[in-house]
Parts: structure tokens; sequence; C-alpha cells
């Protein structure tokens, strides 16, 4: 793989003016209903297609592991669709959700500026706020209960989302500058959002998540540890002093029970029970994916396979684990190159600045954490909030910074 991109240089660039403005409406509308955020994305493609400088946008790609990875398990679902027990209609749905990878690809060759990466990533925060905003309102009662679903996300993705928002939001605290105490009463209030407003328990989890990180990248090992007891005092306070946390906590410890008893005696539902349709689901995932190990049932191939290997459980396309969903659909290649997407976003951001550089790794835990209960990647609005930011961030690692992977260790 070459280790730079001089030779771009002589290439014309893509227009700026045309993916730049682009880019920065997609980043705002990640926070906000699936609509807009269509709407941003098609305005995109259209700006990238436009945008030209294909030499140079080739250059890049050959210089970012990231895009090497990501190009990988595109092109693995795509074969996986080929050999796919579902219908073509099937893998090609499925797969088509998982094409927003191209996005990622799109950004990584196209984002040249600085400028307009940085307008990029406020773009997002600024939504984000927008987006809590209107979450307070809702909670208010100042919405009408009939527009609540256009205004506001699904609590899953708008958990996830704010809760990385508030920590992009604390890190930019850390920095000296005049407007730190905003910056901090901002993560703070929409810390408070995910944690007393929202009911996604998705956000709670990956904000507890994003502490430890947060104390990890300023303090070392030493502060993973100070992280985490943070994490679980928060945790403790949040679920003993907020009423709808509590709630939703002792809903979860009910569910859990009821599951044990629908186990134990075969007897009951499990209709309305999230965690225990998600441990059925992964534990009936599991015995799948010990069918056809390496190169896992095919694209798209869930519905079928779980209706065979469960004839009596509830329907279900989506294991609600990113990584059991992918080794399912493509085996353990399938889970290595998405594990190996990761670790090279992981070590490309060490060639960041520091603030990049933890952005980009928030962007990581945030949807590494997320996709333990969820399959991220493959949904709409929590795969394109991942695959959008993590270009916007990264591109900056790849020219002049990937000379520098020689001299590190």
């Amino acid at each position: 793989m070459p280790s730079s991109i001089s030779s771009s240089s002589t290439s014309r660039p893509p227009r700026q003016w045309l993916v730049g403005p682009a880019a920065v409406l997609l980043c705002f509308t990640l926070s906000l209903p699936t609509a807009t955020g269509s709407i941003a994305l098609g305005l995109f493609a259209l700006a990238w297609l436009a945008a030209g400088g294909w030499a140079t946008q080739w250059q890049r790609w050959r210089g970012s592991p990231t895009a090497w990875w990501s190009a990988a398990l595109l092109l693995m679902l795509a074969m996986g669709a080929l050999y796919s027990s579902a219908s073509h209609e099937q893998a090609g749905n499925i797969l088509g959700k998982y094409a927003k990878l191209l996005v990622l690809l799109a950004l990584l060759g196209s984002l040249v500026d600085p400028a307009w990466r940085r307008r990029a990533t406020w773009a997002f925060l600024s939504g984000a706020v927008l987006a809590s905003a209107l979450s307070y309102a809702r909670f208010a009662g100042v919405v009408p209960q009939a527009w609540v679903g256009s205004v506001v996300q699904g609590h899953i993705h708008f958990g996830i989302i704010e809760a990385c928002a508030a920590y992009l939001f604390a890190r930019q605290a850390i920095e000296a500058g005049p407007r730190r105490w905003l910056w901090a009463l901002i993560s703070a209030l929409l810390a408070f959002d995910v944690l007393y407003v929202g009911i996604g328990r998705s956000g709670y989890v990956v904000l507890f998540a994003l502490i430890v990180l947060l104390a990890g990248q300023r303090l070392g090992l030493k502060g993973v540890v100070i992280g985490g007891v943070c994490a679980l005092l928060a945790a403790a306070v949040t679920f003993t002093a907020l009423p709808p946390a509590r709630l939703r906590l002792e809903q979860g410890l009910q569910n859990l029970r009821q599951y044990e008893r629908v186990e134990a005696t075969h007897e009951g539902s499990l209709v309305g029970n999230s965690w225990g349709l998600r441990l059925r689901f992964w534990h009936n995932t599991l015995r799948i994916i010990a069918v056809h190990p390496l190169v896992g049932s095919g694209t798209g191939s869930m519905p079928g396979e779980y209706a065979r290997i469960a004839p009596k459980d509830l329907d279900t396309s989506n294991a609600h684990n990113e990584y059991l969903n992918t080794t399912e659909q493509i085996g353990l290649i399938g889970l290595v190159l998405l594990l190996g997407m990761g670790i090279a976003a992981w070590r490309d951001a060490a060639l960041l600045p520091a603030l990049q550089r933890d952005a980009t790794q928030g962007v990581l835990v945030a949807i590494g954490t997320g996709s333990l209960f969820n399959s991220l990647l493959m949904d709409v609005n929590e795969g394109r909030f991942f695959v959008v930011m993590l270009g916007v961030l990264l591109a900056a690692s790849i020219g002049t910074a990937r000379q520098r992977v020689g001299a590190s260790p």
C-alpha cells in the first residue's frame, strides 16, 4: 500500500465549493429526522459526482488504510449477496443499507480543505444542539404531539448521537479558550437530555463509555480507572435520582426476569421484552453462525435463516448486535473486516492533532459500544452518523500525515 499521496499534488483536487457545503449540510442533519438526512445525502452524492478530481481522490483512497478496509468490507457484503440463502430482492435491500460505506470513501477522497472539514464538524454539533432543543421542547409540551415524530429522532439514534455530541463538547471545553465554560454547559445539557429526557438505554451506555474514554485520553491508564469510577458513580446517581432512568432500569430488570421464566418453563411470550428478545436473538444467531462460520449464510439471509432455526420465535432481520449480524451474513471473514476497519480508523486517528484524534476515537467508541446492543452500521441513521463523521474527521489523516507512520512505533 503506498505510504504517501504526494503525486496528488499535481492533480486537480475535487471542487471544494461543491463538496464542502454539501458535507456541512450532511453533518448538520445527522441528529435530525431521517427525511432531512436522506435529502442531504442525495445532495452530497450529486455534489461529489460533480466535484471531480478523480486522480486526487484515487491517490487519497490509496493512502488511507481505513478506506481499504471499508472497501473490502463492502466488497465482501456484495459477494455475500451472490451466495445468500435470501432472495435477490432481500439480499439487495440489505446490501443497500451497507452501501453507506461509499459515503465514507467519498468523504475521505474529496474533503481535502481543512476549513470545510472544520465547518462540517461544527455543523454536526450545531445540529445536535438543535435536536436537543427540540427534545426539551417536546418534553415541556411546547411541540404538539402530532409533530413529535417529525422533529425528534427515535430514542436509540437520538441517545447515541447526542451522547457523542456531549462528549465532543466536553472535549472542546478542555481546550483553553474564552468559550470553554459555554462548551461545558452545552455538554452538561446534552448529557442531561440523554439521561433524563430521552429514554434510550443505549444512549446511557454510550455516554458512560465516553466518560471512561475522556478520562483515559487525558490521564492514560490511570484515567481509565478514574473514568470507570466516575461512570459507575454517574450511573448510580442516574438510576436512583432520575425517575425516567430508574423506570427504564426497572423495566430492563423485569425483562430479564421474564426472559428467565420463559426460558425455564417454555411458556409465555417475549413480545415487548427488549432485553429478553435481544438475548434470544443473540443465542439463535450464534446457532446460525455455527452452520457457516467462515463465510456466513450470505448478505440479507437473517430472516430466512432465523425462521428456519427458530420457527416459533418472532421473525427478525436483525440480530441487534452488529458484530453478530455481520458474522451471520459474511462469517468470520466479515467480522475480521469489520474489526479491521475500526482498528485502521483508530490508527489513522493517531496521526491527527489531539482534538481531532480524540473526536475520532469518541465516534469509534460510541458506535463500537452501541453496536453491542444494536446493528448500528446496518441501521439507517446510526450508520450514516458513523460513516459521515468518520469520513470528515479522518480525511485530514491522509497525505503528509501518512509520512509519519514510519516514525511511529
